[in-house]
């Protein structure tokens, strides 16, 4: 068989190398529409769940040279940290060591890198498997292929690109990123973004200027992040402030997030990027920062950024399904996720990983392999989807008792290894302990999305069943045989007065959001709009009937239609 993949990037090429080791195909070719290899960016994670992957599959993610120049095809030159640190308000600081073991005890570690590092270590990897090599199941990457359309039929899959070529494979793989042409193809109009009204400034700074750095007075940085190999974070109800090591500590990336609701220039054209203005960048930090003991050192460490970028960060709803006949979708453009869980590359690199053992498992039955791929991938990728738009704080106010409560039941960390804040559940093995070449012997159930409060395993079958029984209910259910126009919907968008859209129906979620496993983050991003994605495809029997009692009644569109 000849499996065809769409994209050159991070997804792609990993993709690529787990197709080849299931043993199934004689050839795979990937398709990258650039004429170089390139990403845009700065610093990025590669935890362990990620990284056991590349393990597997050969991938050198911290081999090379970190003295070496941007865009060697080398190792990956990663950072390998010791901790992180939350920097406090009050000028405190926590620490908490990485667990580069996890309770998978396979040492796989955290990995921070460069994302060209990361690309170059994956041509690296790739390029030992080159047609000229003689290998078995040779991988060819093809540049300057931007894919234009695709048709498939019984006995086989073809692209067709904009330089008028035209290639046939037995399936195809989707791994061309947030705006992928892929899932353009197949799955028309489907996918809905949504701006979150964050901006986000990346960049990296020398080690030797990090080392030199003082604040505005001359004198030396409180937490200077030359004192140690570690990520360390500062935050505000608007704005965070993130650093961490790349190249072998040789590179210090710079990221900053700022709450920024009349963005305009990023409303238009999703992944868009530009050159950061150095004294708009600062400035923002600043104002952020005003009044705060962490002022000095955040506008220092900002004003040190080299080339920096501007980016603004978009949502997009998830999907109901990633495949369709010899198609399916790998990485962000099945599951684009915010960067706020650092878990982008690692969820794509699971995705490579349990799309090789399914055909490991199946063979040429190509609709076994990518059905039962989706089923054991789609409610973990999701699951993570969702959980990266909850940690924006402007987004989600502190957590009610009710949803400390359901997140204690479970015992599951649902937050970040770099997160320092106390919440329910602890328990992250779920996150970097996880296998996902671990697929079974069999096509699975499809299991529901994140709010299925079905038992995964039976430790938790109790409490998961306990929350079921006990899901909060008002004290006056609502009838749903109200006609809600656009206009009515207007007036109910509030954080404290919400009304959302699911599947046609309006609900009312003002005292609902505090008791809710999602968190109260859904009024903020939701209020008077759409939440489909959110509560509409992915729910349980059980749960559809409980948002009953949450029912206002059907969105027409004019007062007419009400009658």
């Amino acid at each position: 068989m000849r499996a065809l993949v769409a994209g050159g990037g991070m997804a792609g090429l990993l993709t690529a190398l787990a197709l080849r080791k299931s043993g199934a195909f004689t050839s795979i070719d990937v398709f990258e529409q650039t004429r170089e290899p390139s990403t845009a960016g700065a610093g990025l994670n590669i935890p362990p769940n990620g990284a056991r992957l590349c393990q597997w599959l050969g991938v050198d993610l911290d081999g090379g040279d970190p003295k070496g120049p941007d865009g060697a095809i080398d190792g990956g030159r990663a950072a390998i940290l010791t901790e992180t640190r939350m920097v406090w308000e009050d000028g405190s600081i926590t620490r908490k060591p990485l667990d580069h073991d996890t309770s998978a005890k396979d040492g796989a570690g955290f990995h921070h890198m460069h994302r060209m590092d990361l690309l170059m270590c994956l041509h690296k990897r790739a390029l030992e498997f080159a047609p000229e090599t003689g290998a078995d199941c040779p991988i060819e990457i093809h540049m300057a292929k931007r894919l234009e359309a695709v048709e498939q039929d019984e006995a086989s899959v073809t692209v067709t690109f904009a330089d008028g070529t035209r290639e046939t494979g037995d399936v195809l793989i989707g791994a061309d990123g947030i705006n992928s042409r892929v899932l353009d193809a197949v799955w028309p109009g489907v996918s809905t973004k949504r701006w979150t009204e964050v901006v986000v400034y990346r960049g990296l700074v020398h080690r030797d200027k990090v080392a030199a750095a003082r604040k505005p007075d001359g004198s030396q940085l409180d937490f200077n992040p030359i004192e140690t190999m570690s990520m360390d974070s500062r935050e505000t109800p608007t704005a965070q402030h993130l650093t961490y090591w790349v190249r072998g500590g040789e590179l210090l990336n710079v990221w900053l997030a700022y709450y920024e609701p009349n963005a305009e220039e990023f409303e238009s054209e999703e992944g868009d990027w530009f050159p950061a203005d150095r004294d708009e960048m600062v400035g923002n930090m600043s104002k952020a920062f005003a009044g705060d003991p962490r002022h000095d050192d955040v506008v220092t460490l900002t004003s040190l950024m080299e080339n920096p970028t501007k980016w603004g960060l978009y949502d997009r709803d998830a999907l109901e399904n990633w495949t369709e006949g010899r198609v399916g979708l790998v990485g962000d453009a099945a599951h684009p996720m915010l960067p706020t869980y650092g878990q982008g590359a690692a969820q794509a690199f699971e995705d490579a990983g349990a799309l090789g053992k399914c055909f490991e498992l199946h063979g040429s039955d190509i609709y076994s392999a990518l059905l039962h791929y989706e089923r054991v991938r789609y409610y973990r990728a999701t699951r993570f989807q969702f959980a990266s738009k909850m940690l924006f704080k402007h987004l989600e106010p502190t957590d009610a008792p009710e949803r400390r409560a359901i997140l204690a039941a479970v015992n599951e960390r649902d937050y970040p290894m770099f997160d320092h804040n106390e919440r329910a559940g602890s328990d992250d093995s779920w996150i970097y302990a996880f296998d996902s070449r671990e697929i079974g012997d069999k096509l699975p159930l499809r299991k529901l999305g994140p709010w299925d409060f079905r038992s995964r395993t039976k430790a938790l079958s109790s409490a998961r069943q306990e929350i079921a029984r006990n899901l909060w209910k008002p004290a006056k259910p609502l009838t749903g045989d109200q006609s809600v126009t656009h206009e009515e919907l207007a007036q109910h968008t509030t954080f404290d007065d919400c009304w959302i859209v699911i599947r046609g129906k309006v609900y009312d979620i003002s005292e609902w959001k505090d008791h809710h496993p999602g968190g109260p983050f859904v009024a903020r991003m939701y209020g008077g709009k759409d939440a489909t994605a959110e509560f509409g495809e992915f729910h349980s029997p059980l749960a559809e009937r409980h948002m009953e009692h949450f029912c206002v009644g059907t969105l027409v569109e004019s007062p007419a239609d009400a009658g």
